[in-house]
């Protein structure tokens, strides 16, 4: 069996050490109502789940300075890690691949120089991760993007530092077509604590999207480079584990705000009141407890990846322990030269 589904120690400058895989909440303003003065109804959303996360979050940036989120010294409960954005999701034109419905979106102007102004408020206390500014990366050599993201993390050193690397010209689109840039350029990977990618730039099939992590994976193992591997986007009782046999180890995306997971399943918010609470509470009572239930079963598949580290046995994903055993002995059969 191929060594790459994993375990590492992320250690936080503040003495904060938290153990991969991690399952990682998000929020975002993105394809959420706002109001006629602009205003996002995440502020609510955030204030009435925020409470339940003790462990990992991801916010953005741009929500921090366009005040659809409370500044993070003001965060009504402050998780162990905060993942903080750069705000590229928010400002560009795409949606992951677990949008099935958006609303109308008009992003604000959004430089680097107004996420510089979160992260240098953002305060020592709160244990962060700062993601790289992957905005300005678009088509960009690998080389100039690993340029840029040091000159711009550097300067924030109480906190993580993370990656995201972003297909440049002539990769197809697809980080696989990167992976000679990577492998040359691999001991730059060593000046960060994360390495992202989002699961959209993976491949269009599941089959290609973790051959591209278990090839990415296995260039930084050769490198010496023991940086966790993120899946921006890709939060689901199936891809997660799915990305987590390929060598990936973080996990964050906006699937537990907008379905609920049901016996391992995603389903709509609204089946999942019919199923488990029942047809007479109000809409907004059955959300709240949708997303309660939500994070604890992705502690659960989260805990169940951490077994799998130790014992390699597929029964700890449950009903999907065949098929996640015949992708990775797919995977297998496909990893042999491929690299």
């Amino acid at each position: 069996m191929l060594a790459l589904a994993r375990s590492t120690s992320l250690r936080h400058p503040s003495g904060v050490v938290l153990k991969t895989p991690l399952l990682v909440p998000s929020f975002s303003s993105k394809g959420l109502r706002q109001t006629k003065k602009g205003r996002s109804e995440l502020s609510a959303v955030f204030r009435n789940s925020a409470s339940v996360l003790t462990e990992t979050m991801l916010i953005s940036a741009y929500d921090v300075h366009y005040r659809h989120l409370p500044r993070p010294e003001r965060f009504p409960a402050t998780a162990t890690l905060t993942f903080v954005d750069s705000g590229g999701y928010e400002t560009g034109s795409d949606y992951d691949l677990s949008a099935v419905y958006q609303y109308g979106h008009a992003a604000r102007p959004w430089t680097v120089q107004k996420l510089r102004r979160v992260l240098g408020s953002w305060p020592d206390y709160v244990a962060a991760v700062f993601v790289s500014f992957d905005k300005a990366s678009a088509g960009k050599s690998l080389r100039v993007q690993l340029r840029d993201a040091r000159r711009l993390l550097e300067d924030y050193p109480t906190q993580l530092h993370d990656f995201l690397i972003k297909p440049r010209r002539g990769s197809g689109h697809r980080i696989s077509g990167m992976l000679n840039d990577i492998r040359a350029n691999a001991s730059e990977f060593a000046r960060f604590n994360v390495v992202g990618v989002t699961e959209k730039d993976l491949g269009s099939s599941a089959l290609e999207r973790i051959s591209t992590i278990a090839q990415l994976r296995t260039v930084l193992d050769e490198a010496g480079i023991t940086a966790p591997v993120q899946v921006f986007g890709a939060l689901d009782p199936v891809a997660s584990p799915l990305y987590f046999l390929a060598g990936a180890e973080i996990f964050d995306g906006l699937t537990w705000l907008r379905f609920a997971y049901v016996e391992h399943q995603c389903v709509y918010h609204q089946n999942y009141g019919i199923l488990r609470v029942g047809i007479d509470p109000h809409d907004d009572f059955v959300r709240t407890k949708m997303l309660s239930d939500n994070y604890a079963s992705l502690r659960n598949l989260q805990l169940a990846m951490h077994r799998f580290v130790v014992d390699r046995d597929f029964g700890h994903f449950g009903p999907h322990a065949e098929p996640l055993r015949r992708a990775y002995e797919s995977l297998e059969a496909g990893m042999k030269g491929a690299v």
